[in-house]
């Protein structure tokens, strides 16, 4: 035990001075329809339509309540008007209806956010709102703990092979915390599945690092501390290539590893370890004695 718990410690200091040094060791209807466009103005285009609700959006900033509420609601009325006055420009009405379901979830309507995001992804098979909008769909129904409609939407960004590589590793590792949120072994399973596939042919190295920081947070969750700082040592050794570029990317994946919250997570556990080995130690004596 105790050889152990020392080659333990020697892990974390290595895995940690080589990350410093950076080199790598409520239900919605979704049938809810937006807000209409009421008295918005109807342009020539459907660019210059939403080129007027970004406008609008981007009048909101500095302001406080209630003024920013009154602006919000505007803004989403003039996007609303995208898909009202041009409703054969897919594209358009996509990314429309995904920017009013950002400020209607952000002013708090999640029926109308919801809304929102279901027309977009409908609306938006060749954009990347389609996507997008799925992951939105997942999030909502995950907050409101509507366990089986967040794993359906994420699931449907996945399986869509026309998403970008990216937002369908996203989707993995969502969808991988729900699964692991569940009492059930196999959740667990589905969700450490899910999370090596990101890890092993992730998109982005950001992306990989976290799923490499949920499977290493999973076996310390489990007191397999060595297995958690193998998965850390096997995250370094991916991600080295990386990290040792001096470029803005290199330079975001040496924070993020530094930034992992199961090095910590795994330091603590192996005191708390060691802690108890001496308690038990100590305990033990006294009884010899």
């Amino acid at each position: 035990m105790q050889h152990t718990l020392k080659r333990l410690i020697f892990s974390i200091s290595i895995i940690t001075s080589s990350l410093v040094m950076g080199v790598p060791p409520a239900t919605a209807n979704a049938d809810a329809a937006l807000v209409g466009a009421g008295s918005v103005p109807q342009l020539e285009t459907a660019a210059a339509q939403l080129g007027h609700a970004s406008a609008v959006k981007q009048s909101m900033r500095g302001t406080e309540e209630p003024e920013r509420s009154k602006i919000r609601a505007r803004a989403v009325t003039a996007y609303q008007a995208v898909l009202d006055y041009f409703p054969a420009d897919g594209a358009s009405c996509a990314e429309a209806a995904f920017r009013a379901g950002e400020l209607q979830r952000a002013g708090g309507d999640l029926d109308g956010a919801l809304a929102a995001f279901i027309r977009s992804r409908q609306q938006g098979a060749e954009t990347v709102f389609k996507a997008r909008s799925g992951l939105e769909i997942g999030h909502i129904h995950r907050r409101a703990d509507s366990t089986e409609k967040a794993l359906a939407a994420y699931d449907d960004v996945i399986s869509d092979t026309t998403a970008a590589p990216g937002y369908r590793d996203e989707a993995r590792l969502w969808a991988g915390r729900v699964w692991h949120a569940k009492s059930e072994n196999s959740g667990r399973l589905e969700a450490l599945r899910l999370w090596e596939q990101v890890a092993q042919h992730g998109d982005d190295p950001m992306d990989k690092i976290r799923a490499f920081d949920y499977l290493a947070l999973d076996l310390i969750d489990a007191t397999d501390l060595e297995g958690a700082a193998g998965m850390l040592e096997r995250c370094r050794e991916t991600l080295t290539s990386v990290a040792e570029e001096e470029t803005r990317l290199g330079e975001r994946v040496r924070k993020s590893l530094t930034r992992m919250r199961a090095v910590n997570a795994l330091q603590r556990a192996v005191e708390k370890r060691a802690q108890s080995t001496e308690e038990d130690n100590q305990d033990a004596q006294q009884v010899v004695e």
